[in-house]
């Protein structure tokens, strides 16, 4: 699906540590019916969810009287595509991208927030309470509850490239920076990213501020041919994190779109002159939420469980398996001054510039302009 891919292979990794943990916790659930018991009387919480949330099971259980089982998924539309395929019997929980968000309220599986239980719900950053209100409220009642964050922009290498106003005119002009950097420079191999940086670059702002992004066909033209011109000065394209990482530390290129994930995951190896820049045009963000089943049978509980995801100690936790910061910034005060700097103290000015993912209005025309654009 079009919007996803937001760091899946590095992010959303386990530490090596908590291998046994996570084989536990992952246990595949089929035959499996929501709601379920261990015949105790005790709850059975099913949850489709990013692999590192299995890192919480034991403190979720000794906190709360209940069961939880994970299950593994790799990508927002594997959750919404199993769901819509009746799975929303199967699991009481899953936790996609907030843009798959409203395509599960549409399509009537999700049930609406108690913030009675969603007790730590008012420590979660103004933001993304903003974010939430506006994708996820529907006649004035909540369907999903921000959990953790990331944004993309670009970054680049201090060892080689000066400092200077941090804009997406670095990805364009390779004179930008005081160095040049033609031949040096790497985008996305995704329509989505690659798209959405040039349209921020030519000032296409406004496009981004409704329910969906939305270019006209002169403005989608534009794209397509600055990008089409900016091949000439592109090492090339880039798809996997895995690969940006490798090639940075290589020296392959010194500036090029990124996620906040690669340089923290650089950062934990060593590199210190990985720099994540804040382009003054706009970061796009992505945050994981997470929904209840509209078919659970033990909805309470689950929400119980959802709390427990943004708890200032669980959501350190997760924080760290993941190198990715919490939507609940109470969550600082369980993570090391070293910890806070690479994923827990998030400076507010950075979140007042995040652009929100969203679906794209007619996204075919995007999809097309990138095949010319890679075709050129």
């Amino acid at each position: 699906m079009p919007l996803e891919n937001h760091s899946q292979t590095d992010r959303r990794r386990f530490l090596k540590a908590t291998g046994a943990v996570g084989a536990a916790g992952l246990a595949g659930l089929a035959g499996c019916t929501g709601g379920g018991s261990n015949g105790s009387g005790t709850p059975t919480i099913n949850i489709l969810t990013w692999e590192e949330y299995a890192d919480l099971k034991d403190e979720i259980e000794s906190n709360l009287d209940v069961n939880v089982q994970f299950t593994k998924s790799t990508s927002s539309s594997k959750m919404f595509s199993s769901w819509q395929a009746g799975q929303d019997t199967q699991y009481d929980i899953a936790v996609p991208n907030n843009n798959y968000v409203p395509k599960m309220m549409d399509a009537g599986l999700v049930d609406t927030v108690p913030k009675d239980v969603i007790s730590n719900y008012g420590d979660v950053y103004d933001t993304f309470q903003g974010f939430a209100s506006n994708q996820f409220t529907q006649d004035g009642s909540l369907y999903g509850v921000p959990i953790r964050f990331g944004w993309y922009g670009y970054s680049y290498n201090s060892d080689t490239v000066p400092d200077h106003e941090q804009s997406y005119e670095a990805l364009f002009d390779p004179q930008y920076t005081g160095a040049d950097l033609s031949g040096k420079l790497i985008m996305y191999d995704d329509h989505f990213k690659a798209m959405s940086a040039a349209a921020l670059y030519l000032g296409y702002s406004d496009a981004f501020e409704g329910a969906k992004i939305t270019l006209s066909k002169d403005q989608i033209s534009k794209v397509k041919q600055t990008m089409i011109d900016q091949k000439d000065i592109l090492q090339g394209y880039i798809a996997a994190d895995p690969t940006y990482i490798k090639s940075f530390k290589q020296g392959n290129f010194a500036l090029g779109q990124s996620g906040r994930n690669e340089i923290v995951e650089l950062w934990t190896e060593g590199v210190d002159s990985a720099t994540m820049a804040t382009p003054k045009e706009g970061s796009l963000a992505w945050f994981e939420s997470a929904v209840v089943s509209k078919k659970s049978d033990h909805k309470d509980m689950a929400w119980k469980v959802i709390n427990q995801f943004i708890a200032p100690k669980l959501g350190a936790k997760l924080a760290k398996a993941g190198y990715s910061p919490s939507c609940n910034p109470k969550t600082q005060q369980n993570l090391t001054d070293h910890e806070n700097e690479m994923y827990g103290s998030i400076d507010p000015s950075r979140l007042q510039n995040m652009i929100p993912f969203k679906a794209v209005e007619n996204e075919d025309a995007w999809i097309t302009a990138w095949e010319d654009v890679k075709s050129a």
